[in-house]
């Protein structure tokens, strides 16, 4: 039986990628928010999605 935390955590990587290197190229941010929700976001699903992916390779 295949681990599901594998394609799980490279998806969550893969989103986390794209949201941190959008929080950092683009400045659009809202109205009320003086910080970069993009990146922030961005940057704690991609350490979700690292540790999904630690957590597959040392249980194998």
């Amino acid at each position: 039986m295949r681990d599901l935390r594998i394609p799980i955590g490279l998806f969550f990587t893969l989103a986390g990628v794209i949201l941190a290197v959008t929080g950092l190229v683009t400045q659009n941010r809202a109205p009320l928010e003086t910080v970069n929700v993009n990146l922030y976001c961005g940057v704690s699903i991609l350490a979700f999605g690292g540790l999904l992916l630690w957590l597959a390779r040392r249980s194998s």
